[in-house]
């Protein structure tokens, strides 16, 4: 009795894995088939106000700038608002210069932290269309042409960009793998209902669901939950594309992804709400499958593991299953441990799967702990 109730906890958790990191990408992969929900799109420009937030950005404003200015978009129908949020290098200095070819500078003297700074951008739109971006995102031509199409159809609140990793920054295999995994993702979502979370360096949304704002929570993953609460769907558009590099993991890399997840668990939280399938139906799903699950990971990982240590003696099956769970712990510990493994073949996967999952322990500590990240020192990317 006592090893079946181990084995039925076991292969739950198994399942629970499974389904968080295939099963329910092949779901909706499937209910896409039968359910999928088109977008009218069609070539409009309407007004937009591009927000671009920067903290010491002197290395790459200069670029950013151009970058917008050279955008295939209509003049007096775009506005572009760069805030700076207390910076204190040369990056005021830089934009400063550029207001008479139309480029709007709000100087916050003090740091208020990225999603208080877009707030303060949005008091100063004046457009129908908010799109946020980051000062290290290059935006293709069309960008913006292709980002606003999908508003001509009244009920898409907002709408992701597509990301794209820049191959001069040398990113690693693990992480490219997981960035189109969860561009794959996001499209099924947007297929089939709305997106969970949006391009944070890349994204539009209407005006007026930027009348709910909270500066002290990520606006990529909560602006497209107001939208759904408010009766709009988000989606993603593959064509509009804005490109960042990744570099090969660094100790930055994993305080970056600590502090993403920290973001994110603030946000589902604040929203628990949303997890109510009873009220919200599939959306729900879609945030426990996506969100909720992925984040508990590292935890089921743990106790999959120590299970599968009871039950070895349980049959062949568990046997291999506990070799191939030993094996994948050593290869990401010795990755982990010395430098330049993670990029040969035999190391790569597991040792980028490990740091992902530790960041997310590390998150749920801090999170526990009450960390926030409102205001945190930017990563170079």
């Amino acid at each position: 009795m006592y090893l079946t109730l181990l084995q039925l906890i076991f292969w739950v958790v198994c399942f629970t894995l499974f389904w968080t990191y295939f099963g329910y990408y092949i779901f909706l992969r499937v209910y896409s088939i039968f359910a999928s929900k088109p977008v009218k799109r069609d070539d409009i420009t309407p007004s937009v106000s591009l927000i671009i937030t920067a903290y010491n950005e002197e290395s790459r404003i200069a670029e950013k700038i151009e970058n917008s200015l050279s955008l295939d978009y209509p003049n007096d129908r775009l506005e572009i608002i760069i805030v700076s949020d207390g910076s204190n290098d040369g990056t005021t200095e830089i934009v400063s210069p550029h207001a008479e070819r139309g480029i709007k500078l709000i100087d916050i003297p003090e740091r208020i932290g990225k999603h208080n700074a877009q707030e303060r951008g949005v008091k100063h739109a004046q457009s129908e269309i908010v799109v946020f971006t980051d000062a290290a995102t290059h935006l293709e031509a069309d960008a913006l042409r292709k980002i606003v199409r999908s508003f001509s159809d009244p009920g898409i609140g907002c709408v992701s960009g597509m990301d794209r990793i820049d191959a001069s920054g040398h990113p690693s295999r693990g992480e490219g793998m997981y960035i189109n995994y969860e561009m794959k993702l996001r499209a099924h979502e947007s297929e089939v209902s709305s997106l969970i979370g949006v391009s944070g360096s890349f994204f539009a949304v209407r005006r007026e669901i930027c009348e709910t704002w909270f500066g002290h929570l990520s606006s990529d993953f909560y602006v497209p939950i107001v939208a759904y609460i408010k009766g709009y769907r988000s989606v993603l558009d593959r064509d509009a594309i804005g490109s960042y590099s990744v570099k090969i993991e660094t100790e930055k890399e994993f305080e970056r992804k600590v502090r993403t997840v920290v973001h994110g668990l603030n946000v589902m939280f604040h929203f628990w709400r949303i997890m109510n399938p009873f009220k919200y139906g599939l959306y729900s799903i879609q945030m426990i499958s996506h969100k909720l699950l992925r984040w508990l990971t590292p935890f089921f990982l743990i106790l999959c593991l120590i299970l599968n240590f009871a039950m070895a003696g349980a049959g062949l099956l568990y046997q291999i299953i506990l070799a191939f769970q030993i094996l994948s712990c050593l290869a990401a510990a010795t990755a982990l441990a010395i430098r330049g493994l993670e990029h040969n073949w035999f190391f790569r996967i597991p040792s980028f799967f490990a740091m992902v999952n530790l960041s997310m322990l590390v998150a749920w500590v801090k999170f526990i702990g009450g960390e926030r990240y409102i205001i945190w020192e930017r990563t170079e990317r």
